[in-house]
């Protein structure tokens, strides 16, 4: 027993003693047994139970049973249970019990109502009580019993619908909703139970008892078991359910199990000896309105139903329907084979055929349904298709000719038809003549043929003599029964005549024959017709026997009937003796004819002879063929010769597997098939045979004559009867540049391309390989990655190679267009990284990232080393320029030397002043007029004009 079936069991057998609640009849046996030494004898308690293991419940669940009185050999009757479990994991049992018996082993006569409780540890609360109804209940009654929760209390309930005799009780509720969720944890279920005590094991033989739900779809869960309730303990007797999943009312499930029966369809739920039918009928051929009973034994009443319905009846009893119902002109009968026996659940379908009357005033040959036959008065089968033949035949070589039909003569038959025939009888008239016969028909001339005349046609015969040719010659000499015929009967009108024909006769020898039974020499000559010659054939044999002349061809025969001009043609043949030594038959083409050889025979000189190949069967599995001729196989008769034919055995080889076997046989590799096998044959199979070079069988099992064995190497030496197993393996082909790893069927492996028995499971894992600590392979695609071997593959794996690449310091690096601040990264191969020269942090400043190359192509792992250098932005007079922190600058600018100036900005400082770098600079030179030059230069020139003027003037002045 699985372990979860034996926790099952452990949780519905609870370890509690029942609360003592003795009378003077004892205590009510519990439903479902709970160890006490309460029982004087070991009684075995029996339930069979349907658990709703998705029935649409919350606050209450109801079913209606129909109550039997049924006892078992000690009078103890069952139970008829509704079991309900709440949230609270609490389950609450209600029913109507029948002889409920005491642990005195006494019991309570008649119905009555039965209820118990048990707590969420799988223990009896409440009970098991018995509760009297207040009126009568009776064999047979629809009880309907009731659970629901109402304002904190629960209230178990058991109503009489006939006699509305009701017992009910109503408690504290542990738990707010009843649920099913909670099926078969402690052993409880929600659903429907017949419980039932008895003193020795026992199980089977119930009357069968009907519950009703309302409607459902859904899972549900059937179940038999049986436990001892021993001094020593609960034991288990057996236990068995099995689910099913219901979508619709009209398919019943049903479990039997030791003896047990029980089936639902989720409306219906039965124990005991009753089977469910859908009992339906249908008419084939049309529509019959007249409504059908059928008679059936329910509980060991006969019951009468109007089909179609839902029916319970008796295993093994009688269902009794009509077999023939006539509606007027119409009728149906039963097709299903009778007595019809109940023996299974499901649907019953009848089929009847619906018939119809044909009334005809006279039988006629008609197609009826495609047979043709004869059309009488009676019932035919409704839809038939019946058309009347223009003619109807009958034995004394007369017929009736149809002129019409009312009202049709081709119909479907679709009612009752009454069919009114006009015809004409005519008769079969024979010209017996070999030559055109001329006369009058009804006073006309005419050429008389043989055919159908109508009755009352004069037929009259002239006596004329007919001249052929030069060569036959006719005349009429009678007319019988006479020339003269009035249509009344068939007749038969021989005429007679005397016709003449010449024979020529050609022979190489004497020809002697009888002529109407005399002998004479055969000579060319006119001879009445229809004399008979009958040709002498003598044969004239050669010294010993070695040889003979015989008439072998007598043209146009032997025996020859004179009925027209003829040349008798005589040749005559040599033959030789032939002598067949052979262990088989022996069949031949003589002459291009296929002939059995006799062991002796005379055969025509220049006969060809060509000894068929053909098989001799011992048995299906045994044959002897033919392998050699001697002295050939094709052989020429021109002298007396013995045929010797050679034998060899083969036997049959019977070969079934699962696929083609391609074996070693005579040299070369065939594919293996049933057949005929030389004795001594040996076969070799191969344990592994390539289809392709993607595909191969492998050889997994032999059987020789049922009988396995390791050995390939087959011998012919008698029948075999060989079975081979196969495996498909196909090969996995695996493009990939890195190891890489895989499940199969549940196997983790380092993944290689081979082969693969057809239906493993394949899952490619996405790994990053590490070919050292710098350089890896990125799995980008696996195509494809997870599949079930079913034909070869080649799995494609798409990597990315990687370098590390590592920087000394952290900074900012652009790889795929996007800028990245990292000391370390990986990169695939042959992609570009680039190191910004500067990084700015603001307008007016920024880092210079100094370094020997900003723009990589990665090829290798690569480390580099870069130098940040902080820059300022500095503007002199208005031209900027990056300056590194820290450089020291001497501001100076060149002048004129009537100008001065100083620079102004971020400092303040003269001409030639020195700054370091610490912070963005700005600085500009003011510049201004040197007055101490420009005052002395215009002093100095002030001089200058008046050391003129003073010249100017001592020049002007006059000489005295």
């Amino acid at each position: 027993m699985k372990w979860e079936i034996f926790i099952l069991i452990l949780l519905i057998i609870p370890q509690t003693l029942l609360v003592n609640n003795h009378s003077t009849l004892g205590e009510p046996l519990p439903l479902s047994p709970v160890n006490t030494s309460n029982t004087q004898i070991t009684l075995y308690d029996e339930q069979l139970f349907l658990a709703l293991d998705s029935y649409p419940v919350s606050t209450n669940i109801t079913t209606y049973v129909k109550v039997v009185a049924q006892t078992g050999q000690s009078g103890f009757g069952p139970a008829y249970l509704l079991n309900a479990i709440t949230n609270a994991d609490w389950w609450y049992q209600v029913g109507v019990a029948y002889n409920w018996p005491f642990s005195n082993l006494t019991y309570e006569p008649g119905f009555s109502m039965i209820y118990m409780v048990w707590n969420s540890n799988g223990s009896p609360a409440i009970g098991p009580k018995l509760v009297s109804f207040n009126g009568s209940v009776n064999n047979g009654d629809i009880i309907k019993l009731e659970i629901y929760i109402h304002n904190g209390q629960i209230t178990l309930c058991a109503y009489d619908t006939i006699t509305s005799a009701k017992a009910s009780v109503t408690l504290t509720a542990e738990g707010s909703e009843i649920v099913t969720n909670l099926n078969l944890v402690h052993g409880y279920i929600t659903g429907l139970m017949t419980e039932w005590y008895h003193i020795r094991p026992y199980y089977g033989g119930e009357t069968g008892v009907i519950y009703r739900l309302t409607n459902f779809a859904g899972e549900v869960t059937m179940g038999v078991n049986e436990f001892a309730n021993t001094s020593s303990g609960i034991q288990t007797i057996f236990y068995y359910t099995t689910v099913y999943s219901l979508s619709n009312n009209y398919t019943f499930y049903n479990l039997t199990y030791a003896g047990a029966f029980e089936v639902t369809n989720g409306y219906y739920y039965i124990t005991g000896n009753l089977y469910p039918i859908f009992l339906n009928y249908k008419i084939l051929g049309g529509t019959f309105s007249v409504p059908l009973n059928a008679t059936y034994t329910c509980l060991n009443f006969k019951k009468v139903t109007k089909m179609p319905s839902l029916i319970f009846a008796n295993p093994g009893s009688n269902l009794t329907v009509p077999t023939l119902v006539y509606n007027g002109l119409s009728r149906i009968f039963l097709i299903n084979q009778t007595p019809i026996k109940i023996d299974r659940t499901g649907n019953l379908t009848l089929y009847y055929q619906l018939q119809y009357y044909v009334s005809v005033n006279i039988n006629v040959n008609a197609s009826i349904n495609g047979i043709f036959t004869t059309l009488t008065s009676g019932w035919y089968n409704g839809s038939t298709n019946i058309s009347i033949s223009p003619y109807t035949y009958y034995q004394n070589q007369s017929r009736i000719a149809i002129i019409s039909v009312y009202p049709e003569s081709q119909f479907t038959l679709k009612s009752p038809i009454n069919l009114t025939i006009t015809y004409v009888l005519q008769y079969y008239i024979y010209i017996s003549s070999i030559v055109p016969v001329f006369g009058s028909i009804n006073g006309t001339n005419s050429t008389v043929y043989t055919g159908w005349y109508n009755v009352g046609t004069v037929i009259k015969i002239y006596n004329i003599t007919f001249y052929l040719s030069n060569e036959t010659r006719v005349m009429i000499t009678n007319v019988l029964p006479s020339s003269l015929i009035i249509v009344n009967k068939a007749y038969v009108i021989y005429v007679k005549e005397l016709v003449q024909y010449f024979i020529s006769v050609i022979s190489p020898v004497r020809i002697y024959a009888l002529i109407n039974g005399t002998n004479e020499s055969l000579t060319s000559n006119w001879y009445n017709a229809n004399t008979l010659i009958y040709i002498e054939n003598i044969t004239i044999y050669g010294p010993n026997n070695s040889y003979r002349y015989l008439i072998v061809s007598i043209l146009p025969s032997q025996n020859i009937t004179v009925n027209k001009p003829l040349i008798i043609q005589i040749t005559a043949v040599k033959q030789f003796p032939v002598t067949v030594i052979s262990n088989v038959p022996v069949y031949a083409l003589v002459n291009g004819s296929n002939e059995s050889l006799s062991q002796h025979s005379w055969i025509n000189a220049g006969t060809k002879i060509i000894i068929e190949n053909i098989t001799h069967y011992i048995n299906n599995t045994a044959r002897l063929i033919i392998i050699s001729v001697l002295p050939s196989s094709n052989i020429t008769i021109n002298q007396a010769i013995n045929i010797t034919i050679y034998t060899l055995p083969q036997y049959y080889l019977n070969v079934t597997t699962n696929y083609p076997a391609y074996v070693y046989f005579n040299g070369k590799n065939i594919t293996l098939s049933s057949g005929w096998y030389n004795k001594g044959t040996k076969i070799e199979l191969y344990k592994i045979w390539y289809v392709n070079n993607v595909e191969r069988q492998y050889l997994v099992n032999v059987y020789i004559n049922g009988i396995s064995t390791n050995n390939i190497s087959i011998y012919m030496n008698y029948p075999i009867f060989l079975k081979l197993i196969y495996i498909i393996q196909y090969y996995i082909s695996l493009s990939s540049p890195i190891p890489i790893k895989a499940i199969v069927n549940t196997t983790l492996v380092t993944f290689e391309a081979g082969w693969y028995n057809k239906g493993t499971s394949i899952v490619i894992l996405n790994n990053t390989y590490y070919e050292s600590s710098n350089i890896r392979y990125v799995i980008l695609s696996v195509t494809p990655m997870n599949f079930t071997v079913n034909n070869s593959i080649t799995i494609i794996v798409k990597v990315i190679k990687e370098y590390l690449v590592t920087i000394n310091t952290p900074i900012q690096i652009i790889i795929y267009n996007k800028s990245v601040n990292t000391s370390e990264i990986w990169v695939p191969a042959n992609e570009e990284i680039q190191i910004p020269k500067y990084i700015n942090i603001s307008s007016n400043e920024r880092i210079f990232y100094n370094t020997s190359t900003y723009l990589i192509n990665v090829t290798e792992p690569v480390k580099i080393t870069v130098t940040p250098i902080k820059e300022y932005l500095v503007t002199i007079n208005g031209v900027s320029q990056w300056i590194p922190s820290g450089t020291v600058i001497t501001l100076t600018q060149t002048l004129p030397i009537y100008e001065q100036g100083r620079w102004e900005g971020t400092y303040n400082i003269s001409n030639g002043g020195i700054i370091t770098v610490n912070e963005p600079i700005t600085e500009t030179f003011i510049k201004g007029v040197n007055g101490p030059f420009v005052g002395g230069i215009i002093l100095l020139i002030a001089l200058i004009l008046i050391v003129i003027i003073l010249l100017i003037l001592r020049r002007s002045r006059p000489k005295f």
